[in-house]
């Protein structure tokens, strides 16, 4: 939503859904339009069409990686978040 109200455009939300069922739900109805992730892509629903956006058109989201609060990284998730680190620098280059 920030993306948009920046560049000036404020959306009219009618409906507002937390879960990807409804909000396919009322795309297939005719309701709106609704942001799928790519991960989330393969599992849409048959009635819908998935239209690929602009690479420069995409937003762009914060990743986390969790881990037990208080105790110290195994050596496999220090290389893990290592590894992690180094994809991420390489997509937003």
């Amino acid at each position: 939503m920030a993306g948009a109200l920046a560049r000036g455009f404020q959306p009219r939300m009618g409906f507002l859904a937390a879960d990807w069922i409804a909000k396919q739900g009322f795309v297939a109805a005719g309701l709106g339009v609704t942001l799928v992730p790519e991960l989330a892509a393969s599992s849409a629903r048959a009635d819908i069409a998935l239209v690929p956006l602009r690479a420069e058109d995409s937003p762009r989201r914060e990743v986390y990686a969790a881990t037990p609060r208080g105790s110290a990284p195994s050596p496999a998730t220090t290389a893990f978040l290592a590894l992690l680190r180094s994809v991420a620098a390489e997509l937003t280059a």
